[in-house]
């Protein structure tokens, strides 16, 4: 195995490899991969290999594990010159990377190399090794170079946009509650049955009232020569004999 001090590099072979990180946890140190080309930046965001997105785009760098990384240095694309190894303190991890005991990077392909972090003081993220090409053939180098301020530095050196972190959403203002209609509020009214009134009584047929019921006399004699109520009948007319041969004529006396 080759111990590669700070500055030092190695040669590697071409093809698998894997890089092992002593010290790295996942929420607490982070460990990452940037893919960069001839300008030391990534191509494109996907290029970035972390936890949320374990895979470069063509499959060729993947991080296996909390502290490892598997790479093919045969299949990565020919615009890719150098793989960075990173590692970055959580935010919730307060201190930098100096405090983290064992720090260390060791790439295992045919020959075992290890890098030591070293020279770290107050660095809250930093490249701890790259893998890189160097005419035609790859190497690699104990780099132990980073940023006091962290992830998002680091980020920004290689070409990626770090999302800040969305701002806290202020709490719904307290309204009062709009003016209710009491009538509005009320179920629609329910009417009571309608009250029919009672039926009629079918007519009867008219019958006159007896004229005594009416208050009123008749004007005929009572049957039997009975005076009507209230009164008596007319004296009769005094009584004249006939005169011999006969009644008188109708209409008066006999002459």
């Amino acid at each position: 195995m080759t111990v590669l001090t700070r500055g030092a590099n190695a040669a590697i072979a071409t093809g698998p490899v894997e890089v092992a990180v002593t010290g790295a946890r996942q929420g607490s140190v982070d460990l990452m991969v940037f893919q960069l080309g001839p300008d030391h930046k990534v191509r494109r965001d996907s290029d970035f290999v972390f936890f949320n997105q374990p895979a470069s785009p063509e499959g060729s760098v993947r991080l296996v594990a909390a502290d490892r990384i598997a790479a093919d240095l045969a299949a990565l694309p020919s615009s890719i010159e150098t793989l960075a190894i990173a590692v970055a303190l959580d935010d919730a991890v307060p201190g930098s990377l100096a405090a983290i005991a064992g720090l260390a990077v060791t790439v295992s392909g045919g020959e075992s190399h290890t890098a030591a972090a070293s020279g770290l003081t107050v660095e809250r993220a930093a490249v701890l090794v790259e893998i890189y090409r160097r005419a035609g053939a790859w190497k690699v180098r104990n780099v132990s170079a980073g940023w006091a301020a962290g992830l998002s530095a680091l980020a920004g050196e290689h070409g990626v946009s770090i999302d800040e972190a969305p701002a806290p959403v202020a709490p719904p203002v307290a309204r009062s509650p709009e003016p209710v209609d009491p009538a509005a509020a009320l179920p629609p009214a329910v009417l009571p049955p309608a009250v029919l009134p009672a039926a009629s009584p079918a007519p009867q047929p008219f019958r006159a009232a007896p004229a005594a019921a009416q208050g009123q006399q008749p004007s005929y004699p009572m049957p039997g020569g009975f005076p009507p109520p209230g009164g008596s009948l007319p004296p009769p007319a005094p009584f004249v004999a006939p005169r011999p041969g006969g009644w008188p004529a109708p209409g008066g006396p006999v002459r």
